[in-house]
């Protein structure tokens, strides 16, 4: 842990997950903190170290998505780091992290799956997730500890502070193009 993150505290993370009809997929992911100290507002102003902290942050995020075993129609994905941003959401004190990653399976004809295998754990702070998928799209089966709703061709995921998330997680989903 350096200086910028020792007093600094998770508070909140989002997800979404928009995937194309040919299983190509961009996840936008955001983690908002409490610092209490406002190190990252002194951070965003000073180029170099914003600089050495978004490559910090990257390299952080890339041997995590290295561990994570993320597959689509069971071919093992490979996860890149598109964008990297560090931001203040409206206070000197709630500093942001966000990163824009991509990646993309093969097709098939009929039901497709994205899943993930990630370690087991208790959430330190809330999380909401969105899959957004073509307009017209069935989400025919989710697997996963948090709860979720489904919404058309959207499907919502979110945990609390204090609950189960991780493990193994799936969706099974069928394009509009071929349903009956």
């Amino acid at each position: 842990m350096n200086a910028y993150t020792m007093n600094v505290q998770p508070l909140f993370a989002s997800s979404v997950f928009s995937i194309l009809p040919n299983c190509e997929v961009y996840q936008v992911l955001n983690y908002d903190y409490h610092d209490p100290e406002g190190i990252y507002k002194g951070l965003l102003e000073d180029e170099k170290e914003f600089q050495h902290e978004v490559k910090k942050i990257r390299l952080n995020m890339s041997e995590f998505l290295a561990a994570e075993k993320v597959y689509i129609n069971d071919y093992r994905v490979e996860q890149k780091i598109l964008h990297v941003d560090i931001g203040l959401r409206g206070s000197a004190h709630v500093p942001y992290f966000q990163w824009v990653i991509h990646f993309q399976g093969p097709l098939r004809a009929d039901e497709n799956s994205l899943k993930s295998d990630v370690e087991e754990e208790i959430a330190e702070y809330d999380i909401e997730v969105l899959y957004l998928f073509p307009a017209g799209t069935k989400i025919k089966g989710v697997q996963t500890p948090m709860e979720y709703e489904i919404r058309d061709f959207l499907l919502l995921v979110w945990a609390r502070k204090g609950d189960r998330v991780g493990g193994h997680e799936e969706v099974l989903f069928q394009f509009p193009s071929t349903l009956d």
